[in-house]
């Protein structure tokens, strides 16, 4: 025998269809109630503020990360996503090679490398170790 019940959850009401298995259930005696319920009596509480651990990022291994956006003969390696600079793996003057790490972005507690994706030499870095940075911001400039 199938039944049906109205159930709210959240203020939203669902139809749910219950379908007997086995046996049937026998009647739950009711509860006599002994005393009446006293009224609950609502006490200001004052909030607490919130504290959180520090925790360091998960070393999670992370595939190499490049966005390059070419200006004259340059290259400008911008950021894929918003983050946080952990650490600057190259200075300025440095000759790089493709496909060598750059940056390390961390972003969602993940490590994620920046890369270079063409040779040259570093011309001008423009963030530093602990700097906030968005989508698209420019990191590293390439010649």
């Amino acid at each position: 025998m199938v039944r049906k019940f109205v159930v709210r959850v959240n203020g939203k009401e669902y139809i749910v269809e219950v379908e007997e298995l086995g046996t049937p259930a026998q009647p739950m005696q009711q509860p006599q109630i002994l005393e009446q319920p006293k009224p609950v009596v609502q006490q200001q509480v004052q909030s607490a503020k919130p504290t959180q651990p520090e925790s360091k990022p998960v070393k999670q291994e992370s595939a190499p990360v490049s966005t390059t956006s070419e200006i004259g003969g340059g290259a400008k390696i911008v950021s894929p996503m918003s983050g946080v600079i952990l650490k600057i793996l190259v200075s300025e003057g440095q000759k790089v090679e493709y496909g060598q790490k750059l940056v390390i972005l961390e972003a969602m507690k993940m490590e994620n490398d920046i890369v270079s994706d063409k040779p040259g030499t570093v011309k001008k870095i423009y963030v530093k170790e602990g700097d906030n940075v968005d989508t698209g911001q420019v990191l590293v400039e390439l010649e």
